[in-house]
This record gives C-alpha cells, sequence and structure tokens, in this order.
C-alpha cells in the first residue's frame, strides 16, 4: 500500500544523481529500495488499479521505467536515470501513442497526458480527423483547458498546419504534446492520497486520451 513518499526521498535523489555509477548504487541499493524503488512501484499499482476500477472495458497496460539507461544510448551520461516515471497505456497501441503518466525527479513530481513522440503518419491521421469534425474536437479541447492547474506544452511546428482557432491550433500546430500538472517535491507527494488524486486526474482526461488513441492508432 502506498503511503507517500519518505521527505528524505528526495534528498537521496539527489545524492543518486551526485553519485551516477554502479559502485555507489549498488552500496545504497537498500536505501534506493526503500525511499525511491518500493514506492514508486506502489504508487504505480495503485493509480493503475483505480483507473482500471472506473473504466474496467478499457484495455490498459502499465509500465514502470527502470533506474538505468539503455547502455546503447548514454551518450557520456551515467549509467543511471535523474528521473523515474510510469506511464499507463493502451495494451494494444503503437510507439509514439497517448498515455498517462507520473514522473518523479529529485526537486518536483508532475503528472498527466503525454503524447510526446508522435510518428508523423500519427500526426497526419490525427489532424485528419479535426478536419472532419473540429468542432467537436474544440469541445474536447476546451474541457481540458478548463481543467485546474493543468497545462498544454509541446514544441510547435514552425509553420502552422491549419487555423481553427486558438483552442485547437494550440494542438493541431504542434509535433508532441503533453497536459501536465506540476509540483516542487513535497506535499500530496509525501501522502498516501497521491494514487486517487491522479487517477481523479486521468479520469478527467480520459476523453483525449480515448480521442488521441483512436485517432492515430495507426
Amino acid at each position: 500500500m502506498f503511503e507517500g513518499f519518505r521527505p528524505e526521498a528526495g534528498a537521496f535523489f539527489w545524492e543518486l544523481c551526485f553519485n551516477n555509477d554502479r559502485e555507489w548504487f549498488y552500496a545504497h541499493r537498500d536505501q534506493y529500495d526503500a525511499l525511491i524503488g518500493t514506492p514508486i512501484k506502489e504508487l504505480a499499482g495503485e493509480t493503475y488499479d483505480l483507473l482500471i476500477t472506473r473504466f474496467p472495458d478499457a484495455d490498459m497496460k502499465l509500465h514502470i521505467a527502470r533506474i538505468w539507461r539503455d547502455a546503447r544510448r548514454l551518450y557520456g551520461k551515467g549509467p543511471l536515470k535523474d528521473n523515474l516515471w510510469f506511464s499507463i497505456e493502451s495494451a494494444a497501441s503503437a510507439e509514439g501513442a497517448a498515455s498517462f503518466f507520473f514522473d518523479l525527479r529529485p526537486a518536483t513530481f508532475s503528472y498527466g497526458l503525454g503524447f510526446w513522440s508522435p510518428k508523423t503518419e500519427q500526426m497526419e491521421a490525427f489532424r485528419r480527423s479535426v478536419d472532419a469534425n473540429p468542432a467537436a474536437f474544440e469541445r474536447l479541447a476546451a474541457s481540458v483547458e478548463r481543467m485546474k492547474d493543468f497545462s498544454l506544452g509541446g514544441e510547435f511546428y514552425k509553420r502552422p498546419k491549419g487555423d481553427y482557432g486558438d483552442t485547437v491550433n494550440a494542438w493541431y500546430n504542434r509535433k508532441w504534446t503533453n497536459v501536465i500538472h506540476e509540483e516542487d517535491f513535497g506535499g500530496d507527494l509525501l501522502t498516501p492520497v497521491l494514487p486517487a488524486r491522479m487517477a481523479d486526474a486521468f479520469s478527467a482526461l480520459m476523453p483525449m486520451y480515448d480521442y488521441l488513441t483512436k485517432h492515430t492508432g495507426i
């Protein structure tokens, strides 16, 4: 059961980042498991269970990232990641598909809906779906805009792909998007309420998740 991260978890995460080598990690493995590894698994499992209870027909999977970087993609960095995350997404989703996420860093934590690495054909399919009924997507995007304490991010194309007004354009003219809530390390992160809080947010974002999954799942 998730009881919250302990306050010293943030300081330990900083230590891990400044001592990014295998020898240090293995010497402090028990601390890592107690302060970071086990709590994030408990948080992920409870959040996933709550979401599936609310949406029993959703065919979704849970993925928890490993602390180790892919050895093929170190690019001069240490072997350990400086953030740890989990995602919840369609069990049949293609690479680059939309997913719910939680991300833990030494100084912050965040959660929301991510659509970070869509392929060109996925974005083309998304824009075709908007072209077919821009008013329907505008209503959906407006509902996301009204979510308190969440912001829409992502990289815009250098040349806009179209113009349907500010609400739609904020999605239509980006290469990738995310809807994210971010806080400093602390607060509800240190309490048992976080799984329910995230499940509430993911439930509110489910219509947009369904739209992106349906219209970009090539």
